[in-house]
């Protein structure tokens, strides 16, 4: 059995990603922006708990807030 990582997004978060208010997707952007910081933060012992790696974290950290 293998296992599958994926991340789950906030249901309050989810909608807004194709909605046309753009008061939405900043908010969105905001909790992006904020996740990636604090992914930003976690050592390699937690990122390897959570099935990434450092390049993993990285990659992700330099993404565009608007790249959902």
């Amino acid at each position: 059995m293998s296992a599958t990582h994926t991340m789950h997004l906030p249901n309050a978060y989810a909608a807004p990603i194709f909605a046309p208010n753009p008061v939405k997707r900043v908010i969105l952007a905001i909790a992006v922006r904020r996740q990636r910081r604090s992914l930003a933060r976690l050592d390699a012992r937690m990122l390897c708990d959570i099935g990434l790696t450092r390049n993993d974290a990285l990659r992700e950290m330099r993404r565009a807030v608007w790249d959902f």
